[in-house]
């Protein structure tokens, strides 16, 4: 079960439903200043599952900073892929070659991005006045990285760090040493987009349990992880999904939490429970947390041949603008807040479970208006 990989209905279909750095004075003052108005709002961009030129994801750049956008989110990991160099789990340049331009693991061949072509990326994003946000999914949804560490002379770590779930597949142990090989493994990767104006880093945190009434030991877990990259000086951000009623006292507030659906999608008799026990979106921002946007109904763009129709996109941007507000914060109308109070802002995801052999271009093109729209929305409404 992975919640990005539902794809849009046909049109016919569609159309029945309702629809290592402190952080400066100055990046403190804009944080503040953006989290007070639900205007720091951005482009979710799924590079773990398809690789985007680096030329590509310069022109996603200048298209947010053009239209007020503020970060792009860079999903890294996943159970298909893991997209960074990190020495620290034997992903190298050392063990890889570039085909095309693009680096690739030699025994995984797995594509991934330099550190080199990162840092260039972030200062790129700096010219545009965009942050570069990276997303290192765990403790599930690391499927790839195991195999990665397995293939490349880490397999004593993979099996020291991970175990294999039946729901979820591999997923890194909620223990001392799971705490310990993630605080490492983004130790590495917080050193290539550290320093950026209001700096953050996403610590993932979707589909990896069942648990609803306590989920004490990925509270433990959460704090440890969290705790590591604000002392590099970044806001830490997470999924929704492990924020159980039960501990939201107990979870470090500082967590800026990316909502995307109330169920993880599901329906019926686990919908009904997790509606019970997992915290909505008023009840976080009740109990102190800051929230983001991210509805999976309307602001969630699965890439394929079908959804990347002229007539698909055109019809989400009409869904979008006729029914989304920062306010719709699931999928139900609702579910909306009477105020941005707590929101920071929201953000549209391209998500490429199914992206098929769709290139480059055609995805930016596809996209760009759709990413236009909701920007605009988000700034207005």
């Amino acid at each position: 079960m992975v919640h990005k990989s539902w794809l849009l209905l046909p049109l016919t279909v569609l159309l029945m439903g309702c629809s290592a750095h402190k952080t400066t004075t100055a990046q403190t003052t804009s944080s503040t200043a953006s989290e007070q108005d639900g205007k720091y709002n951005g482009v979710t961009l799924d590079v773990a599952r398809r690789h985007y030129q680096v030329g590509t994801l310069q022109k996603f750049i200048q298209l947010v900073g053009d239209h007020n956008g503020r970060f792009i989110q860079l999903h890294l990991s996943d159970d298909r892929n893991f997209a960074i160099e990190n020495d620290y789990v034997g992903q190298s340049l050392k063990n890889a070659q570039k085909v095309d331009g693009v680096w690739h693991n030699k025994k995984t061949h797995q594509f991934f991005y330099s550190k080199a072509e990162i840092k260039y990326l972030v200062n790129d994003a700096e010219q545009h006045h965009v942050t570069l946000i990276p997303e290192i999914d765990t403790p599930a949804h690391v499927t790839a990285l195991v195999k990665l560490m397995k293939a490349n002379g880490k397999a004593q770590l993979a099996k020291q760090v991970s175990w294999y779930s039946k729901s979820y597949r591999d997923e890194i142990h909620l223990n001392q040493t799971g705490i310990d090989f993630t605080k490492k493994l983004d130790d590495e990767v917080g050193a290539l987009f550290a320093g950026q104006a209001n700096p953050r880093f996403h610590l993932g945190g979707d589909e990896f349990s069942d648990k609803l009434t306590s989920n004490a030991a990925y509270v433990k877990y959460l704090n440890a992880t969290s705790a590591n990259v604000e002392k590099m000086g970044f806001t830490p951000e997470a999924w929704n999904d492990g924020f159980l009623n039960s501990s939201l006292s107990k979870l470090n507030k500082n967590i800026q939490v990316t909502y995307w659906n109330w169920t993880a999608d599901q329906t019926g008799k686990l919908a009904a429970e997790r509606h019970k026990y997992w915290a909505s979106m008023p009840k976080l921002i009740s109990r102190g947390f800051k929230v983001f946007n991210y509805n999976d109904y309307y602001l969630y763009f699965n890439l394929s041949k079908t959804n990347m129709s002229k007539k698909n996109v055109a019809y989400m941007i009409k869904d979008m603008k006729q029914y989304w507000k920062p306010t719709l914060w699931h999928n139900d109308v609702d579910t909306k807040l009477k105020s941005k109070r707590g929101i920071v802002g929201s953000s549209v995801s391209l998500w490429a479970d199914s992206a098929g052999s769709v290139n480059d271009q055609q995805v930016y093109a596809a996209s760009e208006q759709f990413i236009k729209t909701f920007l605009a929305l988000a700034e207005s409404r």
